[in-house]
């Protein structure tokens, strides 16, 4: 009907509108992070605990490659899933000056044997060698990062995709993502939802 469709449309307009708020609200946080070590410790200790339920989720094994799209300035994903597995992380981000930050911070943190940070997109960046992806809240448009994913990655690949309430599962319910996707698992936080998903099969 008419109308159902159009508040389907009004509710993926919105859902995008909240990954662009939550990118620009956690590129302020991430840069005070980066100076100042109270902000640090305050994005730390709310995060950690949401980040090693999604790191245990994934099953991470010693060699694997893990890519995080939209790291930010804070890597707090490549910092966490470095620190709990022995596997190898790029952090990858579109915005240079949160890329120059990121990388000043994990060479701060001595990690930078274990982490790298690289400018990318993660609607063109190439793909097909990682094991794990892991995408971001703050990532968007994430209707083209997941037709990049759904063509470029390893049919192998566990991709967990972090989303605020149900935007990523409403989005994976559409007949072309459907297609593409299947849910393996939701895991749901106080305030967002982390979904792990795999490629369907041609």
């Amino acid at each position: 009907m008419p109308g159902q469709t159009q508040d389907k449309n009004q509710g993926s307009e919105f859902d995008k509108g909240r990954r662009i708020v939550s990118c620009y609200s956690f590129t302020l946080l991430e840069i005070l992070a980066t100076q100042f070590t109270f902000f640090e410790r305050l994005l730390m200790t709310w995060r950690t605990p949401v980040f090693s339920k999604e790191v245990d989720a994934l099953h991470l094994t010693s060699g694997e490659k893990v890519l995080h799209l939209g790291c930010g300035s804070l890597p707090t994903a490549s910092l966490l899933i470095a620190q709990e597995a022995p596997v190898n992380v790029v952090g990858i981000d579109n915005n240079k000056i949160a890329v120059r930050l990121a990388q000043h911070f994990i060479k701060r943190k001595n990690l930078t044997s274990s982490i790298t940070i690289q400018y990318g997109d993660g609607t063109d960046f190439p793909i097909k060698d990682y094991d794990v992806i892991f995408v971001a809240i703050n990532v968007w448009p994430l209707d083209k990062v997941l037709r990049h994913l759904a063509t470029a990655t390893k049919p192998s690949a566990r991709i967990l995709c972090k989303g605020s309430h149900e935007d990523v599962t409403t989005l994976l319910q559409e007949p072309e993502f459907a297609s593409l996707f299947t849910i393996d698992e939701v895991l749901t936080h106080p305030n967002s939802q982390s979904v792990i998903l795999s490629r369907r099969e041609p």
